[in-house]
């Protein structure tokens, strides 16, 4: 056997079977703050090495869930949390070393006693590669394919395992204890050389500590799956990329993944990788466009209101064909089919998640006052504007001194500044989730007469008491575009925009309903006529009846104007029925002419 290479020396089955074919199953991955190993076949689990890592036994108490420590890295004895799912494998802290099993060892029993690491996201921690750490990782990343394996086939596996967890504890002079035939145990024996041979390289030239310990352990990786496995059980390995996964609710979740195959093609490979935990795919087709498979048919509820959330956030979607739509049946849909889509995997995912786990109440309310909190900025710093711009040398020298100082013109102007500041931060570009956008539909326009109805009733804000002072032209500027422009942007644009981030509104082709997100913009745009006509004199009760009568009618006209907000996605709507009917109030009354009449 002197000639036997390692992999015939320890592989199962045939000896003859190519290694070479099996695929490279391990990679690198890159973020902006840290460098991880994950495998293909377990994209859920992210292995950091670091020389030097190391975590205090009251920081691994607190550990969050689903973390794992090899071998040292934990500054503690070996345990396990099964109700946070932490586990610390190790052999040097608060144990006794002759009857501690080294780490892959104990490992190893775990994962023969049906350890689980699919449905979550497991971080593996380690701070030395050496080959009883790397055994375990490997391990790890590979339980799923062990348990599958009959135990005749993982007799070499075993053996491996138990050879290097002996000479890791107790040193070579032991390795007897392991119990292996004599030709058995020096064919082991070689394997081991053979998996260390770069790692004694290293540390033979005192570059162990220098060396890249992922690459390393990448390499090491590879090395034990041309020992254990035969190319002829990859048949089912599909050139798979995980893109994203999100949970959606009890432990189950949408995972968005790349592949040249096709939705059915993967399927069973997605299956042995997730196992139940899968609920829907999201396949990214080599063209760009997506397939929606829902794989849990227990799920309560199918995709066809995941279509309606991405429908809404997509903006290649217009709602002026089919075509040009997320569609599909309740269980198998995709993207718009020709114009593709702009929204990235994460956002897919996070959309499905949305929809079958919807805000609860405390959300709702957070997101409310997080929305409330805007508006008192936004409007809060419009009033710094117009309190001490007009102390400014330079206000005071302007031509329009005289106009702009006998108005709230600059308050608006600031609103209508600082609200469309935010929208471009908040929306991040993507303006038509914030309502900038030309109008989609025609069904909005059912909206025109409760809107009109309400604006006449004093729904809409005109400030009476400043129109006299003003000529004609800046009139129709001040009461019919500029207020107009400034609520639509505050409370149809920001308002709604951010509470409808998490929450389900109306499509353009769906029926008419209220959403929370309308409600939450209705509430806080009550206020807002009511405070601007009465101005100094809301307390009083001698106005409390028009008071209250200028509140409905701006619920009604706001409530209006959010219908036709969510059916054309656009703030169009809402800004013309507002500018209409201030131009009529202004007109009937003759506020143009210079005598305008109370409310």
């Amino acid at each position: 056997m002197e000639d036997a290479t390692p992999d015939q020396a320890v592989g199962p089955g045939d000896p003859s079977s190519a290694f070479e074919d099996l695929p490279n199953r391990y990679a690198i991955q890159h973020s902006e703050s840290e460098s991880y190993l994950t495998c293909l076949e377990m994209p859920n689990i992210a292995v950091f090495v670091q020389s030097g890592l190391s975590f205090s036994a009251s920081t691994i108490r607190k550990s969050p869930s689903c973390r794992i420590y090899l071998d040292g890295v934990a500054q503690c004895e070996p345990f396990m949390d099964l109700e946070k799912h932490v586990y610390n494998f190790d052999h040097h802290e608060g144990v006794v070393r002759p009857f501690t099993l080294a780490t892959c060892e104990q490992v190893m029993v775990m994962v023969m006693k049906g350890m689980d690491l699919r449905g979550r996201d497991w971080k593996i921690y380690a701070n030395d590669p050496d080959l009883d750490t790397v055994l375990a990782i490997w391990l790890l990343l590979n339980h799923v394919r062990i348990n599958q394996k009959a135990p005749d086939d993982l007799k070499g596996l075993y053996t491996l395992v138990r050879l290097e967890s002996l000479i890791d504890a107790h040193g070579l002079e032991l390795i007897h204890l392991s119990g292996l035939p004599i030709d058995l145990l020096n064919k082991t024996r070689k394997i081991i050389d053979y998996l260390r041979e770069e790692e004694i390289d290293l540390k033979r030239h005192a570059i162990w500590e220098e060396s890249d310990f992922l690459e390393h352990t990448a390499l090491v990786l590879q090395k034990i799956d041309r020992l254990i496995y035969r190319s002829d059980e990859f048949l089912d390995f599909q050139d798979l990329k995980e893109l994203s996964r999100v949970e959606i609710v009890n432990n189950r979740f949408a995972v968005a993944v790349a592949s040249p195959q096709g939705i059915y093609e993967i399927e069973p490979f997605l299956i042995r990788l997730y196992g139940e935990n899968i609920a829907i795919v999201i396949l990214q087709n080599e063209s760009g466009g997506y397939t929606l498979r829902r794989m849990d048919h227990f799920m309560p509820g199918d995709l066809k209101p995941i279509y309606n959330k991405l429908n809404f956030l997509d903006p290649v979607v217009r709602c002026r064909n089919e075509k040009n739509q997320w569609g599909g049946s309740g269980d198998i849909g995709g993207s718009p089919r020709g114009v593709g889509t702009q929204l990235t995997p994460r956002e897919i995912a996070e959309a499905c998640r949305d929809v079958f786990r919807p805000p609860t109440i405390m959300q709702r309310t957070l997101r409310f006052f997080h929305a409330l909190a805007v508006v008192a900025l936004v409007t809060g710093a419009a009033a710094l504007i117009q309190r001490y711009l007009p102390q400014t040398a330079w206000f005071q020298s302007s031509q329009l001194a005289a106009v702009l100082s006998q108005s709230d013109l600059i308050f608006y102007l600031g609103v209508i500044l600082f609200s469309a500041l935010v929208l471009a931060i908040y929306s991040r570009g993507r303006l038509w989730q914030v309502g900038l956008g030309a109008p989609t539909g025609r069904a909005w326009w059912l909206m025109l007469p409760v809107g009109a109805a309400a604006a006449l009733m004093g729904g809409v804000p005109v400030p009476w008491a400043e129109l006299p002072d003003m000529v004609t032209g800046f009139k129709i500027f001040y009461a019919v575009l500029l207020i107009p422009l400034a609520g639509e942007l505050l409370f149809r644009g920001l308002v709604h925009g951010i509470v409808a981030k998490h929450s389900r509104v109306q499509r353009c082709d769906n029926g008419w309903a209220l959403s929370f997100p309308n409600i939450s913009a209705t509430i806080m745009y009550a206020a807002f006529p009511a405070l601007i006509m009465l101005g100094p004199d809301l307390l009083p009760l001698v106005h409390l009846g028009a008071s209250i009568r200028i509140t409905l009618a701006a619920i009604v006209f706001s409530l209006a104007a959010g219908l036709a907000r969510e059916r054309s996605h656009s703030l169009l709507p809402g800004i013309l029925f507002q500018a209409a009917a201030a131009a009529l109030l202004i007109f009937v009354t003759g506020a143009l002419f210079g005598n305008p009449l109370p409310p």
